[in-house]
């Protein structure tokens, strides 16, 4: 994910000052490397005091955005991604009840996905990131390689003490499914479905914050 992705999602979190929140990366492959890809924030478990606390103008110094803005973000976000070549069926939910947003997609490969990153990206973001590629499937190998080319710990370091609360409960969690099976995977964290279909890795922000957890994964599928 890109910064100015993690920002918008994570300024959701930050401006209804909440630190418990979940950010959940789904993707589904075909055999020829195309697929599909949603990503998750929920604050359902916070869906209480963040009710309240839209009903203010500010908390901590920072404005509570309306419901009009959020949604208009997150248009402008879906607007983006539909120009992205590769890209398809762009889809999102933003649900205010249960306080649960998403975006949907399918891709015909995953440089798709790497140009909806470098959509949202800085000149120099977009430079690290063809040099860094966050996602790789390689058909001939069977490989799916997730990586990222920021460092989220320096990034963190950046921002004022009161925000870094936000990211005390919070977790992320990558699901991968493929229609091969699963052979090995060299995040020892992740963990492989019975089926040998599917992996999930589920960690906590702070653990990748301070290096202590990675979400970088090289997934060997079966021939």
């Amino acid at each position: 994910m890109s910064k100015k992705l993690l920002l918008f999602f994570s300024l959701l979190s930050l401006f209804l000052c909440t630190s418990c929140f979940e950010f959940v990366e789904e993707i589904t492959f075909n055999k020829d490397g195309s697929g599909s890809a949603t990503l998750t924030i929920n604050l359902s478990k916070s869906k209480t005091k963040i009710a309240s606390i839209m009903l203010l103008d500010s908390v901590n110094g920072y404005k509570v955005p309306t419901k009009k803005t959020i949604k208009n973000k997150l248009t402008e976000m879906v607007n983006k991604i539909e120009k992205t070549k590769g890209i398809h069926n762009v889809k999102n939910t933003l649900n205010f009840d249960e306080f649960i947003v998403t975006i949907s997609c399918d891709f015909d490969n995953v440089e798709a996905l790497n140009e909806v990153l470098l959509t949202f990206s800085s000149k120099r973001e977009a430079l690290a990131i063809k040099k860094n590629k966050h996602f790789t499937y390689n058909k001939k190998n069977k490989t799916f390689t997730r990586s990222h080319h920021f460092n989220i710990g320096k990034e963190f370091q950046k921002t004022k003490m009161k925000d870094r609360k936000v990211f005390e409960t919070a977790t992320y969690t990558g699901i991968y499914r493929f229609d091969n099976p699963i052979l090995s995977s060299t995040n020892t964290q992740a963990r492989i479905s019975k089926s040998k279909k599917a992996i999930m890795l589920r960690v906590k922000a702070q653990d990748i914050i301070t290096n202590k957890q990675t979400i970088k994964n090289k997934i060997q599928l079966q021939n």
